[in-house]
Formats: structure tokens, C-alpha cells, sequence
């Protein structure tokens, strides 16, 4: 018995890993290659399952939502309008989106705490600078960043907490494990990226974030009942439960509201928040 749940463990980590490493493996591509690779891998993908698999409306708003910011980062590739117009768009909309679970948690899951710290994780966008890479040597892309490289992590950190936590709320236990791996995935691309210095590393997160939502979304709306099955796992269930104790949303919150009040902190010694829009290798 205990083999076969350790057999049974190694089979869904596995799974886990293969879908993270998809997600990121197509953030990635296509954000760092809009032209050439968001057709194949989103756009189309994303349009199949929206008329064919028959999503729910939540779920073809949702889509059809990443499909335009889909849409835009091509043409701001093409150059039809100033490409920075695309980052300060993106970092407005990642505001909003945020601001939109928050009230869900607020109105229709009184997780107050939570909501709380999604109102931080929405105010701490304003500690991040975009720019796009109009000299990068290869790709079209871009960077955002805070004004140091701690002011990025702690960002990262405080974002991942919280949206992990609000999915829980919002989703299934096997939902809440394939958002691990969403989750993972930028984070993951970050990491492969350090290599390019001051063309990736960090700054590479929201680009990836932002692009790995949008495969991972087409996957899971037109893959929904088999992940529901696949990435089922009573252990874990029992663990997103014990997340959901009292005290534990306290201090998610806390530590929630201290990443983002350092992310204010040490841009306030660099300045405040009005910096120039420029990638720190022009510095």
C-alpha cells in the first residue's frame, strides 16, 4: 500500500513538472518571440477552445481577455504604436486583475485578510517600472522591475503568496495544485533567464507571468474535467485545508503586507516612485 502511494506521488509530481515546465517553456517563447510564436502556441489554441470546447461565460471572458492582450503585444512587436504604450497597458491591467480577485475575496468569500492583501499587491504595482527593450539583441520584449533587485523579489514573493492563497478560495484543491505549477512557471523563467543579464533575470517575471497565464488558461478552460481527475490528490486537499486555519490567513497576511511595505521602502530611499521608464542597463 505504501508503495502504491508513493508510486501514485511520483506520477502526479511528474505531471506537476511537465505542465510547469510547459507553461513556462511557452511564456517564455512567446513572449520573448510575439511574432513568431503566439500565433501557434496561444492564439490558435485559445480560439479552439473557445468555440469548440464550450466554455462557460466566465471562462470566454477570461479567454477572449488574454486573447486581446494576446493580440496587442504582437502589434506592439510590429511597431504599430509605441511599444511602451503595451508595458504601461500591461502593468495597468495587472492592477486591475488584481483589484478584481480582491473584491471576490471581499464580497463573495469575506477572506478579509486576504483581501487585504491583494489591495497591498495591487498598490505594490506602483513600486514596478516596465520598459520595453528597444535594444535587446534578440526578441521583442520587455523588462519591469523595481528600482532594485530586492523591491522585485519581494513583489514576486508577496504576488505568488496571495494569488495562491485567493485560488484556493476560488477553485478546487486539484485546481489550487495546477496553479502551483502556474505559478511556478514565471518564476522558473526568471531563474533560466539570469544567464542574459541585463536582457532577463527578474525582470523577466511579468512577461512570462503574463504569457504563461495565457497558455496555461487555454489549457485548463479546455482541459478542465481531466485536471480535475489527474491532479487530484487527498493528501494535498487536506493541506490546502490547513492552509485555510485562522491564524495561517494572519500570517499570510502579514507577511503579505511587510514584502510590499519594503517594496514602498526602498524605493522611497531611491527616489520615490517617480523614476524614469528606462531598463536598468541604460543606467
Amino acid at each position: 500500500m505504501d508503495d502504491m502511494k508513493s508510486s501514485s506521488l511520483g506520477i502526479l509530481c511528474i505531471k506537476v513538472l511537465m505542465f510547469t515546465a510547459a507553461v513556462c517553456g511557452i511564456g517564455l517563447i512567446a513572449g520573448m518571440y510575439p511574432l513568431q510564436s503566439n500565433i501557434p502556441l496561444v492564439i490558435v489554441p485559445s480560439l479552439v477552445v473557445l468555440f469548440a470546447g464550450k466554455p462557460v461565460f466566465f471562462e470566454k471572458l477570461k479567454l477572449s481577455t488574454l486573447l486581446v492582450s494576446r493580440v496587442l503585444a504582437i502589434l506592439a512587436a510590429l511597431y504599430v504604436f509605441d511599444p511602451q504604450y503595451y508595458v504601461n497597458f500591461v502593468l495597468v491591467m495587472l492592477i486591475i486583475n488584481i483589484l478584481e480577485a480582491t473584491l471576490v475575496d471581499a464580497i463573495r468569500y469575506k477572506e478579509y485578510c486576504n483581501a487585504l492583501s491583494g489591495l497591498a499587491v495591487a498598490l505594490g504595482v506602483l513600486t514596478l517600472r516596465g520598459a520595453w527593450l528597444y535594444d535587446a539583441p534578440s526578441g521583442d520584449y520587455y523588462l519591469a522591475e523595481g528600482v532594485t533587485m530586492t523591491v522585485t523579489i519581494c513583489y514576486i514573493a508577496a504576488y505568488t503568496l496571495w494569488n495562491w492563497i485567493f485560488v484556493t478560495h476560488e477553485f478546487s484543491p486539484s485546481v489550487a495544485l495546477l496553479h502551483v505549477g502556474m505559478l511556478s512557471a514565471p518564476i522558473l523563467g526568471c531563474i533560466t533567464t539570469l544567464g542574459m543579464g541585463a536582457f532577463g533575470g527578474v525582470g523577466m517575471w511579468l512577461l512570462v507571468r503574463a504569457n504563461s497565464l495565457s497558455a496555461g488558461g487555454w489549457m485548463q478552460i479546455g482541459a478542465k474535467s481531466w485536471f480535475e481527475e489527474q491532479f487530484a490528490n487527498e493528501s494535498f486537499a487536506r493541506f490546502v485545508q490547513k492552509v485555510q486555519a485562522p491564524s495561517l490567513k494572519v500570517l499570510f497576511m502579514i507577511i503579505n503586507l511587510t514584502l510590499i511595505g519594503i517594496c514602498f521602502y526602498i524605493t522611497s530611499q531611491h527616489g520615490g516612485l517617480a523614476y524614469t521608464l528606462q531598463p536598468f542597463m541604460s543606467h
